[in-house]
Formats: structure tokens, sequence, C-alpha cells
């Protein structure tokens, strides 16, 4: 009797868990899986406000949505056999659980990761831009290698998701999204107009001359593609200098040393890569923090990270429109929306250290601290923002 009690107990607990699972299963097939896939890691600020604009997204979205965030942190690790195995990891990831759709943020994940997901128009010639995308990848951190190091020679094969892009500061025809029929996105692209404005307001408010401008990034993708876009743009009334692409902190200071010399106003983007005499990488807080102390005039950064990292003032893309956007095409794409859009950035932050601002006797528009302060990116007087005791790094 007790064996019948015992072997009926056993019964009911498997018919238990098998209840279970079922239920599981029900569920998950009833939910929508979207992977979001980050260039970079969480101790970027950008990183984390795209992904506060991907949570309310989600808040509002019409249908279940099970998803899963995975972060690359290649701007930890610039190197090519990192960049390998980094993309490998989601490719491994999109062919194991199948997701519906694929948010990709930043340039990298774009070619590390989108070209191999596209649904390519016939007459594409694939092999074309696999070869210029490899040697962009490649860039200066090693010898290019054969189109199979990156994996652009094996496109995804059968279940091919929606891919949107987010956090794009050029174009995309690059990554082969141009011909493609599965991709919509939101770029990264700057709102020149009130980078204008703003360089105006320091251009008035400071004593000197001011020549022009010049911007001044580290030599990364990403900071060269900003290059680029600043060679495009028409910055009148000011003459634009040429741009620096900056690797080492030497090539860093001997370009704030130019600007110095010519009365030229810096604008920074991308500073998170550059490198001193041992081939470490600087630490952006003291980058900006010696260039904050060393640079003539008023300099103006062009992310949200500047002014924390010891910067005076920045005009930047909101991250959280990033995401939110990017996930709301993720949802229209799946929800039987036949258009693709690729949209352009509309919100933008700024961010300013008041006690940088009066260190440098500049009189600025009230609305400036006003704003900042309204957003949370206002920074209170913190001497150790603009004190920096000696230089490292020579």
């Amino acid at each position: 009797m007790k064996s019948f009690f015992a072997a009926a107990k056993y019964v009911v607990i498997a018919g238990l868990l098998l209840v279970v699972a079922r239920l599981v299963m029900s569920q998950n097939s009833e939910q929508t899986k979207i992977l979001i896939v980050h260039s970079y890691n969480v101790d970027l600020a950008w990183v984390n406000d795209i992904d506060g604009g991907i949570r309310r997204a989600l808040e509002d979205a019409p249908i279940k949505i099970a998803a899963r965030t995975h972060y690359m942190n290649l701007r930890n690790h610039p190197d090519c056999n990192y960049y390998k195995n980094a993309a490998a990891d989601v490719r491994f990831t999109i062919d194991d659980w199948q997701p519906e759709a694929v948010i990709l943020v930043d340039d990298l994940a774009q070619a590390l990761v989108g070209f191999d997901q596209l649904r390519l128009r016939p007459e594409t010639d694939r092999n074309a831009i696999a070869i210029a995308l490899n040697e962009w990848l490649a860039g200066d951190r090693c010898e290019t290698p054969d189109l199979s190091f990156f994996h652009l020679d094996d496109p995804q094969a059968g279940h091919i998701p929606e891919v949107i892009f987010a956090g794009v500061n050029g174009g995309v025809a690059r990554y082969g999204y141009e011909d493609a029929d599965n991709v919509s996105g939101i770029f990264e692209r700057k709102n020149y107009a009130a980078l204008i404005e703003t360089l105006q307001s320091l251009s008035t408010a400071y004593a000197g001359d001011v020549a022009g401008i010049m911007m001044l990034n580290d030599a990364s993708p990403t900071g060269q593609t900003e290059n680029a876009n600043y060679v495009a743009q028409d910055w009148a009334p000011f003459e634009a200098a040429s741009p620096v692409a900056a690797s080492t902190l030497v090539r860093w200071k001997e370009s704030v040393a130019e600007a110095n010399a010519r009365d030229l106003m810096l604008l920074i983007a991308n500073y998170q890569n550059v490198r001193d005499t041992d081939g470490q990488l600087v630490p952006p807080d003291f980058l900006i923090q010696w260039t904050e102390a060393n640079a003539k005039l008023p300099v103006l950064g062009v992310n949200t990270r500047f002014v924390a990292d010891g910067g005076m003032m920045t005009v930047a893309i909101a991250g959280s429109e990033q995401g939110s956007v990017a996930m709301e095409l993720a949802i229209a794409a799946l929800t039987g929306g036949t258009a693709r859009p690729q949209r352009d950035a509309q919100q933008f932050l700024i961010g300013m250290n008041q006690s940088l601002v009066r260190k440098r006797n500049l009189a600025l528009p009230a609305i400036y601290e006003a704003f900042s302060r309204e957003i949370g990116t206002f920074v209170d007087v913190l001497e150790q923002l603009y004190v920096v005791q000696g230089e490292t790094g020579q």
C-alpha cells in the first residue's frame, strides 16, 4: 500500500510539472521576442538612457514582449579578437533564441551583427559591402583579416529577424541597410542648429578672439564618423578648421595646443579611446578635465557624459528618445506595419557645470542653466571637476 501511495505521489508531481511546463511554453509562445544589442556597456550614461527609453516603450506596448538585452562592451575592449568573439556570442543568441526583432545600438553593432541579418535585394553586391565593412572594422586595431574573421562571409540563413538600428551617427549604406527590406531605425545625428546657436553664445560670452571651431575626437570608428559628419556640415557663421582624430594622449594634447594657438573653440564628441605612451586607455574623466584646464577658449561637448566627465557644457542627443523610438519601430514592424522608416533624432539635452562657466567669466543666457537644471544634468560647484593635480600619461 505504501508503495502504491508513493508511486501515486510521483505521478501527481510529474503531472503538476507537466502542467507548469505547458503553461510556461504557452506563455512564451504568446510573447514576441525582441533582442536588444548594445555596442557598449552600462558604464556609459548613454547606454543607460537608451535602456530607460526602451523600458518606457515596453510599458506601453500593445503586445506581450519578451525582451533580452546584450551588452557587447566593445569600448572597453577595442581589439579585433574581442570584436570577433563578442559578435559570435550575439549570433549564437540569435540562432538559439530566434527573436522576431533585433534592436542594435551604435555603429559597431550594426557592422558586427546587423549586416549578417539582412534580407538583401537580389541585385545587391553583398561581397563588395562586406569587403569595405571588413576594412572599416579592422581600422587601426589589426591588419585587415579575411572576411570570415568577423563572419561577414556567412549571412544568416533561415529565420531572419527585423533589424532596428539606433545610435547611428552617419548613414547606413556601409552596413547594407539601404539595400535591405527588413531594416528601420533612428539616427543619432547631431542637432547642428542647436550646436551652432550654443557656439554663438559661447563666442559672444568669451572676452577674447574666436577665429573658428575645430572638432577633436578619438580615432575610433565612431569618432571618425563624427569627424566626417562635421566636415559635411555648414558651420556658418564660424570657420571650421579640419577635424582631428587623436588616438594618443600626445596627439590629443598637441591638438589642444594647436586650437589655443589658432583661437579655435573645440567641439568634442568621442574621447573614450585615447591611449597613453604605455598603450593604456586614458580615463575619460581625466582627459576631459585636462582639456578643460588647458584649453584657452570655451570647449563644447557633444555627448551626454561630457559634463559628468569634467566638461563645462554639452549639447547632446537624448538617448531616451533613441531607445523609445527604436522599440516603437520594432513593435510596429511586428504588428503588421509595412513601412520601414528611418527617422532623425528630434530631442536633445543641454548640460552644464556652472562653476566652470564662472571660472571662465562667461555670461551665458539664463535659459541654459534653467534647462540643464530641469533635466538633471546641471552640475553644482565641484572643484574636483576642474582642478587637475599635474599630468599623467606623458
